[in-house]
């Protein structure tokens, strides 16, 4: 598998299960979102996402149904980190838009059983898990 970014998030590691290689990608990802310039994503930024995914995990049944309600969190993020110029400050659009193809992937309603639907929210759980880590480990702040 490609690194981030010529390889992008894709729908089958939500549905088929986390394995070494997306660990590899989630590593890739998250240094790029650290690099040593000022347009590296804040630990703040990320926290926040991350903060709202893990209370949505501690109560799975009663908060599952603001899980895409994050993607337009982050949409907002996105609107509100620009410079004057109308340019993005930090690495916070590219995070946007690799999550959200994670949120999307996590099949809701009709689409499947609950196992499947729960398993799928806790490989993204995983997913994103792993870029926090990587993202410190690399000098997130």
């Amino acid at each position: 598998m490609k690194p981030y970014p010529e390889q992008k998030l894709e729908k089958n590691w939500i549905r088929d299960g986390i394995n070494e290689e997306i660990i590899e990608w989630a590593k890739s990802f998250a240094e790029k979102l650290t690099p040593s310039d000022k347009s590296k994503l804040s630990t703040s930024q990320l926290r926040k996402f991350f903060g709202e995914i893990k209370r949505i995990k501690a109560d799975y049944k009663k908060n599952i149904n603001d899980l895409p309600m994050l993607e337009a969190q982050l949409a907002y993020a996105v609107g509100r980190d620009k410079d004057e110029k109308g340019r993005n400050k930090t690495k916070i659009k590219e995070f946007y838009e690799e999550l959200s193809k994670g949120i999307k992937a996590v099949r809701k309603g009709e689409e499947a059983n609950e196992k499947e639907k729960r398993n799928d929210f806790n490989n993204f759980v995983k997913i994103v898990e792993s870029i926090v880590a990587y993202h410190k480990y690399f000098g997130g702040k």
